[in-house]
Parts: structure tokens; C-alpha cells; sequence
């Protein structure tokens, strides 16, 4: 018998009473589980194993899926407020779902994504998930210098073309550039600029 913490990507009804859960482990990293007669009203696992809840879970490891034998529910997400956050919840869900490998475990990644369930997925904390999550799993460059001339002093601009960071001294040769604010992880042009480089990286895996 297996342990892990788990986090519930996606969940997928199959036959009358069971479901193929994809789950993110803290340990095991993303894998696929099969959750037999999870559907029933008086199965414990019912409840626990909703997407985006965390959950420590023990699993058989066999041929076939590993099955999920027991749960024990650690956070559950506030329905109420996301029911008005699907767009920015999917925005991290395609990442996890798209991008991350199974069995390659990212602990760092784990916990980002468990502050982001925490903070109920408000916008902010969404786009900082993503730009890390793209940095961790090497597809964003260093978004700490200006991406033409390398230096670290007054990053003031994006360029929304290659999602990348220029200076002051470097935004005119960017083909389209934007003026950060004070808090660009909010701003709509930032989000719009982020939800196409993000395309592209999906579509060139």
C-alpha cells in the first residue's frame, strides 16, 4: 500500500459507480487513479476525492491503474466562490494537465498550487502560479532582467509578443511592448499576453 498527499486535477465518471481521478502527489507527482464505487451515496471517498480538494489518500500499486483505497479530506475549496472563477481556475488546470509530466514529482510546484487553492484562485495568485510554473519547468526565460540587453535596472516593460521583460533603455525594439504597473499580475494586457504565450508553449509540445 502506497501514501500520498494528493491534490484532485480531474475527474472522470466511468462505468455506473466508479471514477478515473488524475491526481497531483506531493511525493508520487501527477499520476491517473481509479477510484471503484466512488459514485455510490454511501462511499467514503465520495466526498473527499471533488476536484481541487486536497486529500491524503492510500492506493494499491499494481498492474493496471493504482486503486485508491482510503481518503482523508485536508482542504477543501470554497465552491461558492469559485463557481465565479472557472476561467482563472482552467488557466491553471490546462498547465497541470497539459505541461506536467506524470510521475515527475515537483514539490515546489505542489505547494504553489496549494496556495492558489487557498486563495480561493483570485487573479493575482493565478498569474504568479503560471509565470513560476513556467519557469520551474523551463519555459519561461530568467523574468527578472530585460531579455535584450540583460540588465536588472528599471524593468519597466513587456514585451507582449515573446512574454519577455525590457528595460526602459531597451522597450523601443521590442515589436509590441506595455508598461508595467504597479502590480501587472492583475492587468489585463499582462493576463492576455501570458494566455497566448501559454498557447503556444501547449501547442509546440
Amino acid at each position: 500500500m502506497s501514501k500520498d498527499t494528493v491534490i484532485v486535477l480531474k475527474s472522470i465518471n466511468y462505468s455506473e459507480a466508479d471514477k478515473i481521478l488524475t491526481v497531483f502527489g506531493k511525493r508520487v507527482g501527477k499520476f491517473t487513479l481509479f477510484a471503484r464505487s466512488i459514485r455510490k451515496i454511501n462511499s467514503k471517498n465520495r466526498g473527499n476525492m471533488q476536484t481541487l480538494n486536497t486529500c491524503d489518500i492510500s492506493f494499491y500499486e499494481g498492474k493496471g491503474l493504482p486503486l485508491l483505497r482510503e481518503s482523508s479530506l485536508k482542504y477543501c475549496v470554497n465552491t461558492d466562490v469559485l463557481k465565479d472563477r472557472v476561467d482563472d481556475i482552467n488557466r491553471v488546470l490546462v498547465l497541470l494537465n497539459k505541461i506536467l509530466q506524470e510521475g515527475d514529482p515537483n514539490e515546489k510546484i505542489f505547494t504553489l498550487l496549494l496556495s492558489v487553492c487557498k486563495k480561493d484562485f483570485d487573479i493575482e495568485s493565478v498569474n504568479r502560479f503560471r509565470v513560476l510554473f513556467l519557469k520551474e519547468m523551463g519555459f519561461l526565460n530568467d523574468f527578472s532582467v530585460c531579455n535584450i540587453c540583460g540588465s536588472v535596472e528599471n524593468i519597466k516593460y513587456i514585451d507582449l509578443e515573446s512574454f519577455a521583460l525590457v528595460c526602459n533603455n531597451c522597450y523601443s525594439k521590442a515589436e509590441r511592448n506595455y508598461m508595467l504597473g504597479e502590480n501587472p499580475y492583475i492587468e489585463k494586457p499582462f493576463i492576455q499576453a501570458l494566455d497566448l504565450y501559454i498557447k503556444r508553449v501547449i501547442e509546440e509540445i
